[in-house]
Order: structure tokens, then C-alpha cells, then sequence
């Protein structure tokens, strides 16, 4: 008898919060953010065409993870200060989830904006100008592979890859 109403009385503990209402949200984690296993090398920079920072660069990727089901942000880790070589710098990065197969490819700027820019000109913006500083991947859930590569671009030229170790990482979206 004891047995049967202490199972009566915890049944009871756990419907009555059910039937208000009470904890009956959805349960979301907190945004956890990562390193790439490998971040991004640059080519050979040198003068008059380098930017600031050596011969050659290391560029962290940082990937966030939990803002919503199945989305991945990713931006540089360190955003480098403008330098008027930035503009013809971008990285390309290409994901491929292992669970279910989407996969896709977008732009992205690792530098801040000119801070002071000088009067509008007739030329069009470069391409690396437009992008933006983060990207949110719909990669979807699962095990997501990420690829980074760095582009120089010529004004009347198409970019191409100056990367000597491309950013690599493998990730788990929820």
C-alpha cells in the first residue's frame, strides 16, 4: 500500500507541473565557440603588394555553434586593423556536412573597414570590400568539415589562391 501511493503521489508531482504549463520550454544550449583545428597560412607577402604582419600570415577561424539548430557562424578570430593592401585580400570558405550532404561556399573578410575613406571615385568597389566579417553557415546538423583559403584579387584579374597551408576543421553543429 505504501509502495502504490508513493508511486501516486510522485505521479501526481510530475503531471500537475504538466498540465500548468510549468517547464515545459524547449531547452536550448549555450553558444559554444571553437578554434579550427588549422588556421589559415597565407602565401609570400612582401612589398609593395603585403600587408601588415610578416612574410607570411597565420589567420585563426573561429566557428560558433548554438545560436540556432543547424547554423554555424564563422569569422576570423584576430580581425586585422585596415590596411589599404586589405581590400584585394579575402578567404573563401567551402563546408560539407558528413551527416546529411549539404555543402556550399561563401566569401569573407578578415580585416576592418577603412576607418577614414577618402571621397568616392569612379571605380567599383573590390570584390573583398563587400564581404562580410561573419558568416552564418545553414550547414544543418552534424559533423560539418570546413576549408578556408586565402585570395589576392587584381582589379581587372581573377582572384587566385595565395594560401600555403589552407584553415581546416571538423565540427559538430547541433
Amino acid at each position: 500500500m505504501r509502495k502504490t501511493l508513493r508511486r501516486a503521489v510522485v505521479s501526481i508531482a510530475l503531471t500537475i507541473p504538466l498540465i500548468l504549463g510549468i517547464g515545459t520550454g524547449a531547452a536550448v544550449a549555450a553558444p559554444q565557440t571553437t578554434l579550427l583545428q588549422i588556421p589559415v597560412v597565407t602565401g609570400f607577402q612582401i612589398a609593395p603588394g603585403a600587408v601588415p604582419g610578416g612574410l607570411f600570415q597565420t589567420i585563426p577561424m573561429k566557428a560558433t555553434v548554438g545560436t540556432e539548430p543547424g547554423v554555424l557562424l564563422l569569422s576570423a578570430a584576430n580581425v586585422a586593423p585596415y590596411a589599404d593592401q586589405y581590400p584585394y585580400r579575402s578567404l573563401g570558405v567551402s563546408w560539407r556536412n558528413w551527416d546529411i550532404g549539404f555543402r556550399g561556399n561563401v566569401g569573407l573578410r578578415h580585416w576592418q573597414e577603412d576607418p577614414d575613406p577618402g571621397p568616392p571615385n569612379d571605380l567599383p568597389p573590390l570584390r573583398g570590400e563587400q564581404l562580410p566579417l561573419e558568416v552564418a553557415l545553414p550547414t544543418g546538423s552534424g559533423w560539418v568539415e570546413i576549408t578556408v583559403t586565402h585570395y589576392r584579387d587584381y582589379y581587372y584579374g581573377e582572384p587566385y589562391a595565395d594560401t600555403l597551408i589552407p584553415g581546416k576543421g571538423l565540427i559538430y553543429v547541433p
